[in-house]
């Protein structure tokens, strides 16, 4: 058991019931399972942004870098173009928040959020992430809202794969358009990448959110993130204070 896990079981046992807040985000989260946030303004200006400072054309990664061994858990986010996405990070601080609004507008609520996105890549013959999970299994907490923005096209075989149900292991890719932004069920159902067999390489950033509203019960844990090991807390992992959709 993760101890985000324990800390909600300590939480509920002295009632013998799940706490009314963790029903209420859970509830949120399978709403929000697979919306999508089309021809947003937001996501094409950060994806183009990021493009520009990467200096590299992002379908056609797979001719200027690699190859890599095949990524696996907890080395899937740590080569050296990885940290060149990481290293540009800071130029787009301003383009991110506007994203973060874009998907709390969809959201409806403030929120916290992860201070900074994980870049993820997949080059033809190899997968973007490292195996099929679910975050829960890793300490995230179960009050988290997850989104992707595609920072190229993401189809077929290089697209991220998710359980139709939560347990059915019966998968289905999660197609997106350059920009294009989804919020998914990363918690409950099974998630990953097969083998990218499409002939072009792929690259998204997905990024993690807190409804202030549960700022109480979700913040309870000292999990840390497997890639960066950074407390899931405000001022560590995610922001120091919610964001709300319009500049305050």
């Amino acid at each position: 058991m993760s101890e985000a896990d324990r800390c909600l079981v300590s939480k509920s046992s002295v009632t013998g019931f799940a706490a009314p807040s963790l029903l209420l985000a859970e509830e949120t989260r399978q709403k929000l399972h697979l919306k999508r946030i089309t021809n947003s303004t937001e996501g094409h200006v950060f994806a183009s942004a990021v493009a520009e400072s990467i200096g590299l054309p992002l379908q056609a990664l797979h001719q200027h870098v690699g190859p890599y061994p095949m990524f696996r858990p907890g080395h899937d986010n740590s080569t050296d173009t990885h940290q060149r996405f990481y290293g540009q990070h800071e130029q787009q601080k301003n383009h991110y928040r506007d994203l973060c609004r874009r998907v709390i507008r969809c959201i409806g609520e403030p929120c916290y959020v992860q201070q900074i996105p994980t870049y993820r890549f997949g080059l033809p013959n190899n997968r973007w992430v490292g195996n099929f999970h679910r975050d829960s299994d890793f300490g995230h907490s179960r009050y988290e809202l997850n989104a992707i923005c595609a920072l190229t096209p993401m189809l077929g075989s290089a697209a991220l794969h998710i359980e139709t149900t939560d347990g059915s292991h019966d998968f289905e890719p999660m197609e997106l358009k350059l920009g294009e932004l989804i919020l998914f069920d990363h918690i409950d159902r099974l998630h990953g990448c097969p083998i990218n067999r499409e002939g072009v390489s792929v690259a998204s950033v997905d990024f993690r959110f807190v409804p202030a509203r549960f700022v109480q019960d979700a913040f309870c844990s000292q999990a840390t993130s497997i890639n960066t090991g950074i407390a899931f807390l405000p001022g560590h992992y995610f922001s120091d204070e919610p964001l709300a959709d319009e500049p305050l």
